[in-house]
């Protein structure tokens, strides 16, 4: 199984301890061992089958959409548009990837609090990272952009981000992951057509999320 390389930071020195506390401490290395697994586990990064389409709009996290709703916007689309909020546990891949092909044309990182990411709050209070994104065949379009928040949760204490300001994208492109936990939220402009509804589970890169009208 593929795991992201920053993952080897942790997995690697967990298998050493458990070699040397083998000697020592059998059940004490039997739990670093569980623990080493878990580890690999959450920093798993599968291959996913991208969508094609020029309107489609994927989903940028694995999880579950905890709200759908309708928001001011003031940072990048700066109007009124419409969020997914999606939840990710701790069971969930957290490598995060980009909805649609385009530029990125702006990335603000927000520091702030570590409450639950599940819960209202979170979205206003908590460490964010924001990705604006101009779909590439519509340059200058307010209704061709979207935004991705990374937010932290109780348990993530660690947004990384792999992409940076001018970087073109294709759509599924791995953007950025969050440690342990976590939330990404989509502010989409109002024309677009939602095609998730709330307690849906979704897929990173693969899942429609919403499409752009034609």
């Amino acid at each position: 199984m593929k795991i992201v390389r920053d993952g080897w930071k942790f997995v690697i020195p967990l298998l050493i301890l458990v070699v040397i506390l083998f000697f020592f401490w059998k059940i004490g290395s039997l739990f670093l061992l569980v623990l080493a697994l878990f580890t690999f586990f959450f920093f798993r990064d599968p291959e996913r089958k991208i969508p094609e389409g020029e309107d489609l709009i994927l989903s940028p996290a694995d999880g579950k959409v905890i709200d759908i709703s309708e928001v001011g916007e003031e940072n990048f689309l700066h109007s009124q548009v419409k969020v997914v909020r999606i939840f990710m546990s701790v069971f969930n891949v957290h490598v995060q990837r980009s909805p649609v092909k385009g530029k990125v044309e702006w990335i603000k990182y927000k520091p702030g609090k570590f409450m639950a990411a599940y819960t209202e709050e979170a979205s206003g209070g908590n460490e964010s990272n924001l990705i604006g994104i101009q779909k590439s065949n519509k340059p200058n379009s307010n209704r061709q952009r979207i935004l991705v928040k990374q937010i932290a949760g109780s348990v993530a204490r660690r947004i990384c981000c792999w992409c940076k300001e001018g970087d073109n994208l294709i759509a599924g492109q791995r953007i950025g992951m969050i440690r342990f936990g976590s939330r990404a939220d989509v502010y989409l402009p109002q024309g677009v057509e939602i095609k998730v509804k709330k307690g849906d589970r979704v897929v990173g890169g693969e899942t429609l999320l919403g499409k752009f009208p034609s």
